[in-house]
């Protein structure tokens, strides 16, 4: 990559990274392929590169917004207008359940003093381990265990695998996938969907299946942060992480693993609690120290023990590549989306520093309430700013800020809910900043590579910018920008007038 970010007729230059990302493809295919070279990871970043140069600037949005304005002064809970100078946000609530006025990450929580040793199956009833069977779906069944234990317990229900595997935007079916092709599933509501509407194996995948909740939050662990990683298990639910399998591990009968060697990870499992003191004894390569995870398989409950195992502290796999499902809500709390990147974040675009601004435009189909905004931080610590227009060259309206402890995608609820009309355009726009990042902006690249050939960017208008003056199309880069926007159709049954409604 160069080093400048500029080009030689003085505009930014616009960096380009695709993110490179190996399947999970059945175990005993991994095993006879990785000799020839194939990598399997799940990491959400990769190291391959590419750097494009687009040359023109775009006044973006003068024309697509023009007759639509916020309510920037009304109390979107109530309906009443504000006096000059009042807190909008006071009293207020989202229908996510959130104080209008917050944002993650905001105030520093003190963190629990963890156990030395601790099953998450003694806080909760786990679901029965299922068997993926000789099918490439471990990263399916991880990812919704994973998800089911960090379900509000009035909403947990065995979820469809079956539906992750063939409506994710990917089309590889039972043939491989990794955590973020299940985080792109969920992010866009495209599920999770109830086990018992589309059951495994069955040859047959519905369509038109309704979400039984909405996943508004991945966090992307540090690697190998074991407190991090404990500490999610502890107050969220159980932790999706790579492991790499020997053969031998799973044609045996051992129930403790520790693998240190140098293949990569080629299976996901779900960590669901720890023991600090667990005996290095119980392994047949014996680490140094005691320690190690507890981790629920996808391999039926004849595995290990009754479908779990352990994973030393010194495994060189475990912990990788750690996602914790940290934020689900009710279906009916957000009940509008607005996005363009069904397949999440498959590159990054950036100008060689860490701060960007990105946006996207949309367009509401009825009178609706625009209460948040949802994005990915490629880097922990990413701050950020958003804002809602009607004209990305014209006035902005401040809605959120905040810091994001750690990558990964997170809604953010706004200080006040802005009014848009059906017919009518609105950009949000992010101003982002990442610590170690020089491609801090995460857009769904349409590659030349099969496992992207089912992105669409026909769909989008987004927006980059060094400056959030100069505006330049991602589309025109072959990418959509990975930035969605929630909402909820309000009526006066509610308490809240539309703009049609309070006129």
């Amino acid at each position: 990559m160069g080093q400048s970010g500029f080009g030689t007729d003085g505009q930014e230059r616009l960096f380009f990274r695709f993110v490179k990302r190996a399947l999970y493809l059945p175990v005993i295919l991994c095993i006879l392929t990785a000799a020839s070279g194939c990598g399997f990871s799940g990491t959400w970043a990769g190291e391959d590169r590419r750097t494009a140069e687009t040359g023109k600037e775009m006044e973006a949005g003068q024309d697509a917004g023009s007759g639509w304005e916020s309510e920037s002064g009304q109390n979107a809970g109530s309906g009443q207008e504000l006096e000059a100078g009042q807190d909008a946000g006071s009293g207020w609530e989202l229908a996510s359940g959130q104080d209008a006025g917050s944002s993650p990450k905001m105030e520093s929580v003190q963190a629990p003093e963890l156990p030395a040793r601790f099953d998450l199956r003694e806080r909760m009833e786990l679901f029965p381990i299922p068997d993926q069977q000789d099918t490439g779906t471990c990263w399916a069944f991880a990812a919704l265990a994973a998800v089911e234990s960090s379900m509000p317990e009035e909403l947990r229900i065995p979820l469809s695998a079956d539906h992750m595997i063939f409506h994710n935007g990917f089309g590889f079916g039972m043939d491989g996938g990794d955590s973020s092709m299940a985080a792109a599933y969920l992010l866009s509501w495209q599920g999770p969907v109830a086990q018992e509407e589309d059951p495994f194996g069955d040859g047959n995948s519905p369509e038109g299946l309704e979400p039984v909740c909405h996943v508004q939050e991945i966090r992307i662990l540090p690697e190998k942060d074991y407190e991090a990683i404990k500490q999610a298990v502890y107050t969220t639910g159980g932790v999706e992480s790579s492991v790499y399998i020997p053969q031998e591990f799973r044609e045996g009968d051992e129930k403790a693993l520790c693998y240190k060697g140098e293949e990569e990870a080629n299976h996901e499992v779900v960590i669901v609690g720890w023991d600090d003191e667990y005996p290095r004894e119980n392994f047949s390569v014996s680490p140094d120290e005691d320690g190690a995870f507890l981790c629920r398989n996808s391999w039926g409950g004849q595995f290990g023990d009754e479908g779990y195992f352990y994973v030393s502290y010194e495994d060189c796999r475990i912990g990788t590549d750690a996602v914790s499902y940290s934020g689900i809500q009710p279906a009916d709390r957000l009940t509008r989306i607005y996005q363009t990147d069904r397949c999440g974040w498959t590159g990054q675009m950036g100008f060689g520093t860490s701060d960007a601004w990105f946006s996207n435009r949309y367009e509401a189909g009825e009178n609706v309430w625009i209460e948040a905004a949802g994005f990915y931080a490629v880097m922990p610590e990413t701050s950020y700013q958003v804002y809602v227009t009607g004209d990305l060259s014209g006035e902005r309206k401040l809605a959120a800020e905040g810091i994001l402890e750690d990558a990964g995608f997170y809604t953010v609820p706004f200080s006040e809910a802005i009014s848009v009309r059906s017919g009518e355009s609105f950009f949000v726009a992010v101003s982002i900043s990442s610590p170690g990042a020089v491609e801090p902006v995460a857009v769904e690249y349409a590659g030349d590579s099969t496992r992207l050939a089912g992105i669409d960017i026909q769909d989008g208008e987004g927006y980059i910018s060094a400056d959030g003056k100069s505006w330049q199309r991602t589309e025109e880069s072959g990418a959509n920008v990975c930035l969605k926007a929630y909402g909820a159709v309000r009526t006066e049954k509610d308490g809240v007038q539309t703009q049609d409604e309070g006129e």
